[in-house]
């Protein structure tokens, strides 16, 4: 490491000073007296060296290892949980860099065999991010700690952060990706833990560029992270550390000698820090953590590492927009227009029944607004949901159906993922069948058909037939059969408009009457009782003096008429004239 960085160490983070009367105790074992931490806007205690948060006044905050912001959960063995990675302990199973495996080494070789009493033996790795507005400025934070089983005087952690989860063959650790960075954290023995940040390149000159190679690609120079962009703490005295399994159990720590400590943490502004840009999204996919052999040179062989642990660490986040229609599928297959605010690309768009509009990880944490378009006479913004939403990191989200706006105040690494509903506008026609003398009639059939289709109506007994969830629009009605015994009065196609919300029922629905006349038949027989004895002629007409059937004539002529309709007929008889 380069020697500048180091000589600054006093003034890179805030002092811890073990004050007698500022003991704290926790499950009963004394925990190292809390320092206020001075990353502006964090809620996470990174700089006292225990794993209690600290709920004192005036300055509260709320968050540590044993009351974490993201949950932790540990393996029961060697591996990568939530937030958490846990190694082998004095075992000769144990893994290792070796071979002289150094930090710029892409690929380091893993050996097997336990970790010399001398060296770090580390036993887990935890973290934690939150993102904060600060005075209206999105900032993100991450919180790191380490465990080891060796109760020493010095520590030489590095915690190495990859975009990239890929482990390449033949490789135990993720293939580096220009950007990646490694946090050195340096401890002594006494005062406060060195911190430096070191990027991944490669291009440049490595002669200048690079921390300790002389080719690339390589670490590139430390850069000394002081006054309110990080800071870090290890524990000089028992600690609890209740996260399980096998919780809660004692962290070692004293002063014997300079401190001894068995557990170390950090936390980085990654804003103030320069390690996002406000033009450019950058996500961190995974996380790990080496020990370097001795003293604080970059240089130094590497030893016991934790297996990466899975993060999502970005500068950006994601907005979703959904849409859906009841009923679904939309039988009109509308289009929905949307606007936004804030800068999203693309600032518009529209959806259809089952679309989405998916940003990606590509929104940059800040304030956004999505509205939709009046949907129209045939549509109403049924529903606005976004509890589909992963908000951990502090995202707002309010919705106002009457206007049909989301406002988003989103915070990086969450999702926000609303969905809109609009509900179809359905009618209903309502046909009543009558007679011409009032009453109803049951078994008349009708035929409909408009922008839902074609369909059959009968009427039932109280005389009506109904038909609702219609698209709103014109449709054509006509009577095609009547009831037995009588006759369709009228013949024409009538247009009724469906623009009114109904159903069966609701007496909101679209409405048409028809009449049916009633039928009666007519028959007049002549008989004459002595065969032959007799002849005779019967005619009938109607009011208008037009015949009704044929005349009929001889000794027993018959006359008969069907499916008259209520008028005067006249029947004239003539017996052998």
């Amino acid at each position: 490491m380069n020697q500048k960085i180091f000589k600054s160490v006093a003034v890179r983070v805030v002092v811890a000073i073990l004050l007698a009367s500022a003991l704290l105790f926790t499950g009963g074992t004394r925990n190292v007296a809390a320092n206020p931490p001075t990353l502006d806007g964090g809620h996470f205690e990174d700089a006292d060296g225990n794993l209690d948060p600290n709920n004192a006044t005036p300055t509260a905050f709320p968050f540590d290892w044993n009351h974490p912001l993201d949950p932790i959960t540990c393996p029961s063995s060697a591996g990568s949980g939530v937030n958490c990675g846990v190694d082998l302990v004095k075992s000769g199973s144990d893994n290792a860099l070796g071979q002289g495996s150094k930090e710029d080494n892409p690929c380091p070789t893993v050996v097997s065999g336990q970790i010399p009493p001398s060296k770090d033996d580390l036993s887990r790795f935890y973290i934690n991010i939150e993102s904060v507005k600060v005075n209206n400025v999105n900032k993100l934070f991450v919180y790191l700690a380490w465990e080891r089983s060796n109760l020493l005087g010095s520590a030489h952690m590095d915690f190495e952060l990859n975009q990239d989860r890929t482990i390449p063959a033949g490789c135990s650790t993720p293939g580096r990706t220009p950007g990646d960075i490694l946090i050195d954290f340096d401890f002594g023995g006494s005062g406060i833990p060195g911190l430096a940040l070191h990027r991944w390149i490669t291009t440049g000159t490595a002669s200048t560029d690079c921390e300790a190679s002389n080719t690339l690609p390589c670490w590139n120079k430390g850069v000394d992270l002081t006054g309110t962009e990080a800071e870090a703490q290890v524990n000089n005295a028992p600690v609890t550390d209740s996260v399980g399994p096998g919780a809660s159990f004692t962290l070692a720590g004293n002063t014997k000698n300079g401190i001894n400590s068995t557990f170390g943490e950090v936390g980085v502004d990654l804003s103030d820090a320069g390690i996002f840009s406000s033009s450019v999204c950058t996500h961190f996919g995974d996380a790990y953590l080496k020990s370097r052999s001795s003293g604080n040179s970059f240089t130094s062989e590497l030893k016991d590492f934790i297996a990466p642990v899975p993060i999502n660490i970005s500068n950006c986040g994601n907005i979703i927009i959904r849409k859906v229609t009841d009923p679904s599928p939309d039988p009109t297959s509308s289009s929905f227009s949307y606007s936004t605010t804030g800068g999203l690309t693309p600032a518009s768009f529209s959806l259809s029944d089952g679309g989405k509009q998916d940003y990606g990880n590509t929104v940059f944490a800040g304030d956004y607004s999505v509205t939709e378009a009046d949907p129209g006479p045939d549509f109403t913004l049924e529903k606005l949901d976004c509890s589909a939403s992963s908000t951990l990191n502090g995202s707002v989200v309010t919705t106002d159906l009457s206007t049909a706006k989301v406002t988003i105040s989103l915070a990086a690494d969450d999702v926000v993922d609303c969905t809109y509903t609009n509900k179809l506008q359905e009618g209903a026609i309502q046909v009543t069948k009558t007679s011409t003398k009032g009453t109803t009639l049951a078994g008349a059939t009708f035929s409909v058909s408009g922008p839902s289709g074609d369909f059959t109506l009968t009427s039932g007994s109280d005389g009506t037939a109904c038909v609702d969830h219609l698209v709103f629009g014109s449709y054509s009605v006509s009577e095609t059969a009547a009831p037995d015994g009588y006759q369709i009065d009228d013949t024409t196609t009538h247009t009724v408009s469906v623009g009114t919300n109904a159903t069966c029922g609701s007496g909101d629905e679209a409405t048409l009457s028809f009449d049916d006349t009633p039928l009666t038949d007519l028959k007049v027989t002549v008989h004459s009782e002595a065969v032959g004895g007799t002849s005779s002629t019967i005619s009938c007409v109607d009011s208008s003096n037009t015949k009704i059937a044929p005349d009929q004539s001889g000794s027993d002529p018959s006359l008969s008429a069907t499916g008259l309709v209520p008028d005067t007929y006249i029947c004239t008889v003539v017996i052998d004239p």
